[in-house]
């Protein structure tokens, strides 16, 4: 029957159809009580959520339900999906909620967006290149009751991302860095005791970012020469690369003794680990400058970069840029000597002022607060 469907009808057609559907099964769903709890939707891990809505989650003593599953969803999840959206009273996300464009929530109910990054370093939503027009960018973030930002600096570029209010963009901080700020001593050790080659180590950790153009990723070559890099390490240094979670390609191009990669573990135990950060356009830098680890900037694109940067770009980085491969090992050591102290906490301030520990605690309240 479902081949004689698709026999029949084009995908257009088709497609035609079950919005029809899903617009009369919304409506319906409307027509259902509104529960008393939270939905956490999440397409950033299948079957969990991560650090920062596993924060808020944890701080939340209610009733709770968790939908995470990376994209595309089926045809046959979608009718529960909406189901929860519009029966839940308060919706809690770290990314784009894609239904958002095709229901309106009730009056009564609350969407909160805890944006899986910190600060405002690159830009995103409405200010970055995407395969989204314009009114589907505005029309996916419309809805926001609030969104947590890190620091008072950041307020301004939210809500020109998402097309919102600057008013309901509160510098609460984020969930995400309260176990860092926390347990950042215990993270380390934790990280040294699985890997004791790093004992005694230097402990450079480069995590670049994704690229992407015209909004679809791209491969990104790194240019740097691994065989050389591990020539010109010292018996007391390490290199760790930690790839984006996206990133589904290998950046190393052999096996070396002192050159790890290390992208199957968690960032933000490996940042508590490291020494020096090397970095490119990735908001780690944020991480970073909480435990005032210094960062290098090695940005080999910088000139052909599409997204932009809300930061004056390089002159507000809290730590060097450079662009030579050849230079990455220098400037990482020199970091290490002769850290930025002040860029570094000036940085902090103004970016990662709301971040104190308490993130969790405070996202957990508004959310108490939006409930009966």
């Amino acid at each position: 029957m479902k081949n004689l469907i698709k026999k029949l009808l084009s995908p257009r057609a088709r497609r035609r159809i079950l919005d029809f559907l899903n617009h009369l099964w919304c409506g319906f769903c409307k027509l259902l009580p509104l529960r008393n709890r939270v939905l956490f939707y999440t397409i950033r891990a299948n079957g969990r959520l991560l650090d920062n809505s596993r924060a808020v989650y944890d701080a939340l003593d209610c009733k709770k339900v968790v939908f995470a599953r990376m994209l595309p969803h089926p045809e046959c999840i979608k009718p529960l999906i909406y189901y929860y959206l519009l029966t839940s009273r308060v919706i809690v996300t770290d990314d784009y909620v894609r239904y958002m464009r095709a229901v309106k929530l009730r009056p009564q109910q609350k969407l909160i967006q805890i944006w899986h990054a910190c600060g405002a370093f690159k830009k995103f939503g409405l200010d970055a290149p995407s395969r989204l027009t314009r009114q589907e960018e505005l029309a996916t973030h419309s809805q926001y009751t609030a969104v947590a930002v890190t620091g008072e600096e950041c307020r301004k570029a939210f809500a020109h991302a998402f097309g919102v209010s600057e008013d309901i963009c509160l510098p609460i901080g984020l969930p995400r860095t309260d176990r860092l700020l926390q347990n950042a001593p215990e993270m380390r050790d934790a990280v040294r005791k699985r890997h004791p080659e790093f004992r005694g180590k230097t402990v450079y950790l480069y995590c670049p970012t994704f690229r992407e153009a015209g909004g679809k990723q791209v491969r990104y070559d790194p240019r740097i020469d691994f065989a050389a890099l591990s020539a010109a390490l010292g018996e007391e240094e390490i290199f760790i690369v930690r790839r984006h979670p996206i990133m589904d390609y290998e950046l190393l191009d052999g096996e070396y003794p002192n050159i790890l990669d290390l992208s199957g573990e968690s960032t933000l135990e490996l940042t508590a680990a490291c020494d020096v950060m090397i970095t490119d356009y990735s908001s780690v830098i944020y991480d970073a400058c909480l435990l005032d680890v210094p960062t290098v900037f090695y940005c080999p694109d910088c000139r052909e970069y599409e997204r932009g940067f809300y930061l004056n770009f390089p002159d507000d980085l809290p730590g060097e840029m450079i662009t030579d491969p050849a230079e990455l090992l220098d400037a990482a050591r020199r970091a290490k000597k002769d850290p930025p102290v002040g860029r570094i906490a000036s940085f902090r301030s103004g970016q990662m002022g709301a971040c104190d520990g308490h993130s969790a605690e405070r996202v957990a309240e508004l959310i108490k607060g939006y409930l009966k």
